[in-house]
């Protein structure tokens, strides 16, 4: 099976060769295959994916990390058929998906950030995690910026971002994040690479180089800070300032509608003021 991994993992790639897709597909299928072993892909049964969801439950990871791991196996399959069809998939949805603990997206209060940002003196940093912050960016969306995705001159400043699957969207920048991008742009070196946030090699950053770079600046700070929850509180602000949940959805870069409405769930002000509402009502309640 290894050879039919190596196939799908390079074609993957040359057909998203900016998306880091290929390599997750690469690191989860190699995994899977150290436990079913190098076998035709005809050979693997539904049992053989028992027998994987067991190993990695056993060794402690966790819902999101098997289901992600199946839905690679998926896509292997679903590659595989197109020269087979007489291939079947092993993994069966019903049987084999776990269901997961959702939690309620948490933003990040304003002492906590002010204490996060305080510590940042790097003008790459700062524009980095601003990103985040004002624009809602991903980690590795901030990573593959490139100096062509940038339009700061218009009279609405806005960067071009590829998301997940490689799906372009256009996200508007705040004064704050245009201002700290700006200042970090006139400083940047001149060097050949296209990406906006180089490291000290003159090339693009990696998602562990800014990963690190902010563990650094949390442990500074004394602060508990994600890249993801940097992002959250972007969607939580416009949310209190009452943007359309559809606006918010293209901001966001969801796919799903269902996605974004996670944080009306987590921060329904409507709910909100009915339940104070009642309680006014109720004897005993105030």
């Amino acid at each position: 099976m290894l050879s039919e991994v190596e196939r799908f993992v390079n074609w993957t790639r040359r057909r998203s060769p900016e998306a880091r897709t290929w390599k997750d597909y690469g690191y989860d299928l190699r995994f899977f295959i150290g436990v079913v072993g190098d076998r035709p892909p005809k050979e693997i049964t539904f049992r053989d994916i028992d027998r994987f969801i067991a190993v990695q439950s056993e060794q402690g990871f966790k819902p999101s990390t098997i289901n992600r791991r199946l839905a690679a196996v998926i896509s292997l399959y679903g590659f595989l058929t197109a020269e087979d069809d007489e291939l079947v998939c092993p993994v069966i949805f019903r049987r084999h998906h776990i269901r997961e603990h959702q939690r309620l997206p948490r933003p990040i209060d304003e002492e906590t950030l002010r204490q996060f940002f305080f510590v940042i003196t790097d003008k790459r940093d700062r524009a980095m995690f601003l990103l985040m912050l004002r624009c809602g960016l991903r980690i590795g969306e901030v990573a593959a910026l490139r100096l062509v995705d940038l339009f700061l001159e218009e009279d609405y400043p806005r960067i071009v971002v590829r998301g997940k699957g490689s799906r372009e969207r256009g996200v508007y920048l705040s004064r704050q994040a245009e201002t700290a991008l700006q200042e970090y742009l006139a400083e940047r070196p001149s060097a050949k690479s296209e990406f906006v946030f180089l490291s000290y090699l003159e090339d693009g950053l990696s998602t562990t180089a800014i990963h690190k770079r902010l563990m650094r600046y949390r442990e500074e700070a004394q602060v508990q800070i994600s890249a993801h929850r940097l992002r959250h509180s972007f969607a939580n602000d416009l949310l209190n300032a009452d943007a359309p949940i559809t606006s918010i959805q293209k901001l966001m870069g969801h796919r799903w509608i269902e996605s974004t409405q996670t944080y009306v769930m987590a921060n329904d002000k409507q709910v909100c003021a009915d339940y104070y509402a009642a309680c006014a009502k109720l004897e005993g309640w105030q």
